[in-house]
């Protein structure tokens, strides 16, 4: 789950960085963008890797989706604690339903 993590974590600082840039002013400034853009150059890895990305996650096994789930956890950040929360066990709830519907019989 090497690539699958490492798209993730990009995707993650990603979107942590635009949070970053609209919490002060709401409006993300040429600073601000060319910061979210060195993180967006990581996405340049994920597609090449989509193809390695699909098999680890068709071979994950219910401990690779847990450390997954808990990577998320880990990177993802919002302002807000309450929401962070919220979003954090839907998206644990949604793994746990993926692995129930697409797991391994």
């Amino acid at each position: 789950m090497v690539q699958t993590e490492k798209a993730l974590i990009t995707l993650l600082d990603i979107g942590n960085k635009v949070v970053e840039a609209v919490s002060d002013d709401g409006k993300v400034d040429f600073g601000e963008g060319i910061q979210i853009s060195v993180k967006a150059i990581g996405l340049v890895s994920a597609f090449k890797n989509l193809g390695v990305i699909q098999e680890e996650i068709k071979a994950a096994k219910p401990e690779d989706i847990t450390a997954l789930v808990e990577v998320f956890k880990t990177k993802f950040d919002l302002p807000n604690d309450e929401a962070e929360a919220k979003i954090e066990a839907g998206v644990e709830m949604l793994a746990q339903l993926a692995l129930v519907v697409f797991g391994k019989q």
